[in-house]
């Protein structure tokens, strides 16, 4: 991966981290390509189980590179529609390894998308979550942020929230639950490992499925839909353990 987006694995964790802490890991165009890329390849790796996402520095992403106007290396999408930062969410939520966000800072605009993305947030006490579209001259609804956010912390906070691009600090978002704990900046990285070594003691398989049975209940199924296909999943779980102690018994 180019050195903007840093990638280590270790034991089926990857971490992956935004790395362009001079601009608070604003993306810009090559950013934009490495994220989807990245998650868009993770679609059928079976070696990665868990992924764990940060950016370096003081903060996590600030959104968009709105200072790289005119460069070489800004954003091309905007004008038209944020395609591929529309696609990488889309990306983050197909590919079947859990993803634990750790946040410490700004988590604004395009960065509060990505980190909404994610299967678990943790917030370091330097945690903000800022919509900030609206403040930008933009339609307060971007990037899906407002459908996650009205199903986290409910309607009248959400929209207040988008409403006026005033963010929500880490404290807050604890008790409106649009994150899992708050911890200690510093403690963040070590966090995010316990969290993910927690995920790798589950069965094979298991978390792919369940992330992808969690992501269609939200969806809105009706409750004996998703009792169906909760059960589908379970009969797999079954049935691979079955497959698996025959082929350790001959």
């Amino acid at each position: 991966m180019t050195e903007i987006l840093t990638v280590e694995r270790k034991d089926g964790v990857e971490r992956v981290t935004l790395n362009r802490p001079e601009r608070l890991n604003a993306i810009n165009q090559p950013l934009s390509e490495a994220l989807l890329a990245h998650f868009e390849g993770l679609r059928r790796d079976k070696d990665a189980r868990v992924v764990v996402l940060a950016g370096a520095g003081r903060a996590f992403c600030s959104g968009a590179d709105l200072k790289a106007g005119g460069q070489p290396d800004a954003l091309r999408d905007g004008p038209n529609g944020d395609w591929m930062l529309r696609d990488t969410l889309k990306a983050m939520r197909a590919c079947p390894q859990p993803i634990v966000a750790l946040v410490q800072g700004a988590a604004a605009g395009g960065g509060l998308a990505l980190a909404l993305a994610a299967d678990v947030i943790v917030a370091g006490a330097s945690a903000a979550f800022h919509p900030a579209f609206i403040k930008i001259g933009l339609s307060g609804s971007e990037l899906a942020v407002s459908w996650r956010l009205q199903r986290t912390i409910g309607v009248s906070r959400a929209r207040e929230m988008l409403l006026t691009g005033e963010p929500m600090g880490a404290e807050e978002a604890w008790r409106t639950g649009l994150v899992s704990k708050v911890v200690a900046d510093e403690g963040l990285a070590a966090e995010g490992e316990r969290i993910a070594q927690a995920m790798l003691k589950a069965a094979p398989d298991a978390l792919r499925i369940s992330k992808r049975t969690f992501d269609a209940t939200l969806e809105g199924l009706s409750f004996e839909a998703a009792l169906e296909m909760e059960e589908r999943g379970q009969i797999q779980m079954i049935r691979a353990g079955r497959a698996a102690a025959a082929a350790s018994a001959s």
